[in-house]
């Protein structure tokens, strides 16, 4: 069960590239359609195999159509709402993936214990299936927001266009980093409250669940800061996110020796400065690429983060097992993350503001 998460993170790593351009090549349309037919579809096979590579191998092709979800999600972000618009739409757009972690979490589980896990996974697909149908037919591209005649279509070697402006290599090796911190976080602080506040196994997941609301309240609230008082601006609400995680992982480090009323308080800060970034990176990674290249830039910044979701967790493990303490890793996450704001801090603005 622990393999089958990373499978489709790592079909979604070496489809993203491909689907971004996909994005900007078909529209957002197309693109979502196929990739949510495609993830439905091999989740609804994964269930039906007895075989765990061939289950593993269904995901990873899975999880090739769950690459197209957020390139073609922030291409539509961008041809729908103007500049000073798009942070808090970005916001509202990341939201609904933990929203749907948080249905996923409710309703998967009693449903395996009632029908069985291959039939909750099926449905699972099932579900996937429909949004795909529910895309293709209701989905319509702004007049205008569109359309570009195959003479203006991107290619893919005008990538490197953007990947030789070292600010935009940057902020992709940004959101690395972010991952990772966010993943380990989210892999590892259910065992870290129990283990170091003799809590049960509950209420660490109540810990999560704030840590995650925290997280939730924070896209949504930075977006609308970028948009309502920045003038746009994704970067200084990263670098705040970026500095409050910091100041949580450190205060983690102190480990038992923490007060119990401030745990609470702790989780719901480190929540809101590792998942409350993911908008506005988005929102301005889509933004330097504008309407043309929004996709195609998306679907790299994807690489990175879903990159760091894989590697994240692993290395924090290491960390843990290598020194039998929990204070190493969480202050490696913590030194991360200022290294992220400093570096975001210093760059030179990589989106001209009067353009879309």
């Amino acid at each position: 069960m622990g393999l089958f998460l990373p499978a489709l993170y790592l079909g979604g790593v070496l489809m993203s590239l491909p689907a971004g351009w996909l994005t900007d090549r078909l529209g957002v349309r197309l693109t979502l359609a196929l990739g949510q037919a495609l993830t439905g579809a091999m989740v609804v096979l994964a269930s039906l195999t007895s075989s765990l590579p061939l289950l593993l191998a269904c995901l990873v092709v899975g999880g090739f159509g769950f690459s197209a979800g957020n390139p073609a999600t922030g291409k539509a972000v961008i041809e729908w709402f103007p500049p000073r618009e798009r942070g808090v739409a970005m916001g509202i757009k990341q939201t609904g993936l933990t929203l749907g972690g948080i249905g996923a979490a409710l309703a998967l589980p009693p449903l395996a214990l009632a029908l069985g896990w291959r039939d909750a996974l099926a449905l699972a697909g099932a579900s996937s299936l429909v949004c795909a149908i529910v895309v293709a037919i209701a989905y319509r591209t702004p007049v205008g927001g569109g359309g570009a005649p195959p003479a203006a279509w991107p290619r893919l070697a005008e990538l490197g266009g953007f990947l030789r402006r070292p600010g935009v290599l940057v902020l992709f090796g940004c959101g690395l980093a972010l991952s990772m911190a966010q993943s380990s976080l989210l892999a590892y602080l259910v065992l870290y409250a129990k283990e170091s506040f003799a809590i049960s196994a509950v209420a660490a997941g109540q810990l999560l669940a704030l840590a995650q609301a925290g997280g939730t309240a924070s896209r949504l609230a930075w977006g609308w800061i970028s948009d309502r008082f920045f003038g746009g601006r994704r970067r200084p609400g990263v670098v705040v996110t970026a500095l409050l995680g910091a100041a949580a992982y450190v205060a983690f480090a102190l480990g038992p020796s923490l007060p119990g009323p401030l745990i609470a308080v702790l989780v719901l800060v480190a929540g809101a400065g590792a998942f409350g970034w993911v908008g506005l990176y988005f929102a301005l990674v889509a933004e330097i690429g504008g309407a043309r290249y929004a996709g195609l830039l998306t679907g790299v910044a994807v690489a990175f983060a879903w990159s760091g979701v894989l590697v994240g967790p692993p290395l924090y493990g290491l960390a843990l097992e290598a020194t039998g303490s929990y204070a190493p890793p969480w202050l490696g996450l913590a030194a991360m993350a200022v290294l992220v704001a400093a570096a975001l801090a210093r760059l030179q603005p990589l989106v001209q503001r009067g353009a879309s």
